[in-house]
């Protein structure tokens, strides 16, 4: 089946972000690293009279990168090892992945 223009267009718009943007290696269950949007933001909430900090690390990469099922996996990001969380299609090529620290 062919790509329609707009799907073409798309997929080559999205390859190009990723090679001109992309900050991190990214590996999921050892397989061969790509690249993709690193983002290890920082959040501080109060928890009654008590301060807590965390980080809430999420990927964005492209979907033909990401293995089906990848909840649960170990993703290696510049040799950091994370597990997946969560995983969020974007429906235009991307996917927005939630990492926890892996213990």
């Amino acid at each position: 089946m062919t790509a329609t223009p707009f799907a073409a267009l798309e997929r080559r718009l999205s390859a190009a972000v990723f090679a001109r943007l992309a900050n991190a290696s990214v590996s999921i269950d050892y397989a061969e690293p790509f690249a993709a949007l690193f983002d290890n933001d920082h959040h501080v909430a109060d928890v009654g009279i008590v301060g807590m900090a965390s980080t809430r690390p999420i990927l964005v990469a492209p979907v033909e990168e990401v293995p089906l099922q990848p909840v649960g996996r170990t993703a290696l990001v510049d040799g950091v090892a994370y597990l997946i969380a969560a995983v969020e299609p974007d429906g235009a090529g991307s996917v927005r992945i939630l990492l926890e620290a892996a213990l």
